[in-house]
């Protein structure tokens, strides 16, 4: 394992550890030592005040397989996003760290003297990024805080510095460059890769993504009384935009994005004191988003396109006339770790769906739950929705998840997979845990949260905050761990924040006193 700072590995080899354990047996000082841990651990789960559904907590020495701590282990709890680890095991192992994805474009009727008689077709492979957070050194962009999460207005978003439509820029430099003038047809998007899911709960998923199937929009406060500035992304000739946004005192930001067709209306209020921010939505429609883009592409490099945007697709065959290389499967699954990308952890099951020989997301979610019994989970213990752990039915018991964590880390691609992992004080959703303190570098793991408004009360319900991956203690000693607790009502958004931390410091006394 890697580790992007100049501290002690997370976790040492299985050989090293075994070795240190064999060297020191078991003595009175190891049962002092456990004694003492579970009595600081026991204290910081009643320091946190907080009480509900209850806790599930497991940790397990990485080499010896010894329980340090157990508590509840065996309950099945709310998971929340840790559950994503489930996906990204399987899709390393059954989609291969290494492969990449082929986006093609196919002339159906051929070219000739530098005209695609009839239609072009982008056919839709799952590429997420597409462009979006790919770099020169083959690896995908993390933000702080992604786009995804913008209108949460919990924290300021982190737009990503890459161009929403490099792809179709590239494939659209290729047809310039194969000497491509005219196209007589239109643009058909080809999205029967796999069957759309449109039932879980963090929108439609499709195998055509351009800017993540997003519509960004930068919001610019004005004058009390005046429009705010607004700034659409993607940027596309073809897409008009209705600005009814005031800005107003105070720094209060009440905005709604709503896309229909070729039209995007944003509406509502910002505080002049708000600062820059980013709202969006989803498409309405994928197809005819990829091919309104790519139509507008095309016709920036000065290829002319007689026909519509998004057409039926015909009949097509051959050789593609362009495509676009992804970053390989191993940086989806960074991404969907390091920031919790719900979509992308949903586009992973279904890519798995199609390569295990299914059409649908729901049976890659079935082949994700298979490969973790054939890693040795008690799949009797884990109940699997959809794939990014954000439907509420979900559910894992601390067992469960630290067998996972065990199995993938001895896998064929563990490396690969402990490093995909957050790691504490220093990026993706544990970037603000443990940083500044002896914790920092020393654990490496998967963030879950589940927040949910309840609504006879007026109050939020903070259903699941769990930690699942693998620490060093200050004591040296090399521990697979998962943390689970389920739930607790709050009245603010900060008290939300601050349960989180609360569930952190048991996690980080586990660390420090391991």
């Amino acid at each position: 394992m890697t580790s992007p700072i100049s501290r002690r590995p997370v976790f040492a080899t299985a050989a090293l550890a075994a070795a240190l354990v064999a060297v020191t047996g078991c003595t009175a000082s190891d049962a002092d030592i456990s004694s003492d841990l579970a009595s600081a651990v026991d204290e910081a789960i009643a320091d946190t005040g907080l009480d509900g559904g209850g806790w599930g907590i497991l940790a397990v020495d990485r080499g010896s397989g010894e329980v340090v701590y157990e508590r509840g282990s065996t309950l099945p709890l709310v998971p929340g996003s840790i559950q994503k680890s489930f996906t990204t095991a399987a899709a390393l192992d059954i989609l291969g760290a290494a492969s990449t994805i082929t986006t093609p474009v196919y002339a159906a009727g051929g070219v000739t003297d530098g005209t695609v008689e009839g239609d072009l077709v982008l056919v839709g492979r799952g590429d997420f990024s597409f462009g979006l957070r790919d770099q020169p050194d083959g690896t995908l962009e993390i933000t702080s805080f992604d786009h995804n999460e913008a209108n949460t207005g919990l924290l300021p978003v982190g737009l990503n510095t890459g161009d929403p439509l490099a792809a179709l820029r590239s494939l659209a430099d290729q047809l310039v460059e194969a000497g491509v003038t005219t196209v007589s047809g239109g643009i058909a998007v080809d999205d029967t890769y796999f069957e759309p899911e449109t039932a879980w709960p963090d929108g439609r998923i499709d195998s055509i993504w351009v800017n993540e199937n997003l519509i960004d929009v930068v919001l610019e406060p004005a004058g009390v009384g005046e429009t705010a500035g607004v700034r659409v992304i993607p940027q596309l000739a073809s897409l008009t935009v209705e600005n009814d946004v005031e800005t107003v005192a105070g720094d209060e930001v009440d905005v709604v994005v709503e896309q229909v067709g070729d039209e995007v209306v944003v509406s509502g209020s910002i505080g002049v004191d708000a600062g820059e921010t980013v709202r969006n939505t989803q498409v309405d429609d994928p197809v005819a988003f990829a091919a309104m883009a790519f139509a507008d592409v095309l016709a920036e490099a000065g290829i002319e396109v007689q026909g519509e945007a998004g057409v039926p697709v015909p009949a097509y065959a051959g050789d593609p006339v362009a495509t676009w290389e992804s970053a390989p499967i191993s940086e989806f699954a960074r991404v969907v770790q390091k920031m919790s990308y719900n979509r992308g952890a949903d586009l992973l099951a279904c890519l798995i769906g199609v390569q295990e020989g299914g059409s649908t997301c729901t049976a890659g979610l079935a082949a994700v739950l298979e490969h973790a019994g054939r890693l040795g989970v008690p799949t009797d213990e884990v109940r699997l929705f959809d794939a990014a752990g954000s439907n509420d039915y979900n559910r894992t018991s601390a067992h469960a998840q630290v067998e996972l964590m065990k199995a993938a880390a001895d896998g064929d691609h563990g490396s690969i997979f402990v490093d995909i992992q957050p790691l504490a004080g220093v990026d993706g959703s544990l970037s603000g845990t443990g940083a500044g303190t002896d914790a920092e570098g020393m654990i490496q793991a998967k963030t879950g949260t589940r927040v949910v408004f309840y609504p006879t009360t007026d109050q939020l319900f903070v259903l699941a905050q769990a930690y699942s991956g693998y620490m060093t203690t200050a004591s040296g000693r090399d521990l697979v761990f998962a943390v689970i607790f389920n739930s607790a009502l709050v009245d603010t958004v900060p008290e939300v924040l601050e349960a989180s931390e609360r569930v952190a410091s048991v996690m980080l006394t586990l660390q420090r006193e391991g």
